[in-house]
């Protein structure tokens, strides 16, 4: 009896976390169009909406995403609207100018 509940539940684990990765994406393309047309504080809303999706059903963000978000105070960043980006000694910098924490990322390899 345990080993269809089981497998009943892991279809249906499968299901919710297509389902919210689908409405992941739909809330950062909603965030960057806001962000674009200016109003920074529902491009924040809706990136805290999708982080709190993924982290209810245990979903990645999509590539690419995890980079736009400022770590510390959770705010969606926009190249010189709200962060600062520099490359320096081989790396690129970010600043988020809301906070002011930096993100290094290493570029090219050995």
């Amino acid at each position: 009896m345990s080993r269809k509940k089981a497998r009943r539940f892991g279809k249906k684990k499968a299901n919710r976390q297509r389902i919210a990765k689908e409405r992941i994406a739909i809330l950062l393309a909603h965030a960057e169009t806001q962000a674009l047309a200016g109003d920074l504080e529902l491009a924040d809303r809706y990136a805290f909406l999708a982080r709190k999706i993924g982290m209810r059903y245990q979903s990645k963000m999509p590539r690419g995403f995890n980079i736009k978000f400022c770590k510390k105070c959770m705010s969606y960043l926009v190249p010189s609207r709200n962060s600062r980006i520099r490359m320096t000694g081989g790396r690129l910098t970010r600043q988020c100018l809301k906070c002011g924490s930096y993100y290094r990322i290493p570029l090219g390899g050995k």
